[in-house]
């Protein structure tokens, strides 16, 4: 019999007290991780069994929980902990307070060091389901969402924007190789690095019949369905070469990174909204 159960507690809400000690945990963790220290979190929730009279099963998920959170702030979260929904709000306000406190945890530590995993079926998949957003987010979690921005944050990371790149073009170049395509291989360009970013696009590959594909990049540390930005020149193209263009949509690039494409026309695919606006006295 395990100690809830024991003290007749199981299935009662979790105290404020309780939720703190374990985000605080949670973060103390993720420092350790991102600084490339040593850590056990065996240890760790060992120690929490000490002031959360919970299960350690129970905290383990309740550390998930933390790790689920991250993930919709499209930030890194701990290896081992793979995210899992249903939570409550006032641990949604908890890991608010601590990436007030400490927001670098929002950016992947050193993006240099992100592994290639390049086998087709454990990084190419497909599209996520479409989803009613309105009944899968409470409002706690849209707030915070609204409040740290992965869309712009993404948008605004270039370390992170070009390793997603890196790793499309690498991909891209072993993709070819074992389909016996070193010359289309070796014909892989990654436009964005070497002519510039005017292009609409940043990485021209093939397939391995020899078709063109412009692929333009979007990488984030977040969940597949994290919302990103796209440029007017990024869609006029996709609607211009719809044939040729895809975007290839890279995520959870910290806990390995996997990718889908969306092809045009991207309003089938996306639900698109206008989020500023070029303006110019008349």
């Amino acid at each position: 019999m395990d100690w809830e159960r024991a003290k007749g507690i199981a299935g009662t809400p979790w105290t404020e007290s309780e939720i703190s000690a374990v985000v605080e945990s949670y973060f103390r963790m993720l420092a350790l991780e991102r600084a490339g220290a040593a850590y056990s979190k065996a240890q760790n929730r060992r120690l929490l069994l000490t002031t959360v009279h919970r299960s350690e099963g129970s905290i383990e998920r309740k550390l998930q929980n933390i790790s689920a959170v991250l993930d919709r702030l499209g930030a890194p979260w701990i290896n081992g902990y793979k995210p899992l929904a249903h939570y409550q709000d006032a641990l949604v306000a908890a890991v608010e307070r601590n990436v007030g406190q400490t927001p670098d945890v929002l950016y992947p530590a050193n993006t240099d060091t992100q592994p290639l995993a390049l086998n087709d079926d454990a990084v190419f998949v497909a599209p996520p389901p479409i989803e009613d957003l309105d009944k899968t987010l409470t409002p706690a979690v849209r707030r915070l969402v609204g409040k740290f921005d992965p869309a712009e944050r993404d948008a605004r990371n270039r370390q992170l924007g070009k390793a997603g790149e890196r790793f499309v073009v690498t991909f891209e170049q072993d993709r070819l190789r074992r389909a016996g395509r070193e010359d289309l291989a070796n014909s892989v360009r990654w436009v964005s690095d070497l002519d510039g970013d005017g292009y609409g696009y940043d990485v021209r590959s093939f397939e391995a019949d020899g078709q063109e594909r412009l692929l333009e990049v979007k990488t984030t540390c977040g969940h597949e369905r994290t919302a990103f930005w796209l440029t007017r020149r990024e869609v006029d193209v996709a609607a211009e070469r719809s044939d040729k263009y895809r975007i290839r949509r890279v995520f959870h690039f910290h806990n390995r990174a996997q990718m889908f494409e969306i092809a045009p026309p991207l309003d089938g695919a996306l639900l698109m909204a206008p989020a500023t606006y070029f303006a110019e006295p008349r």
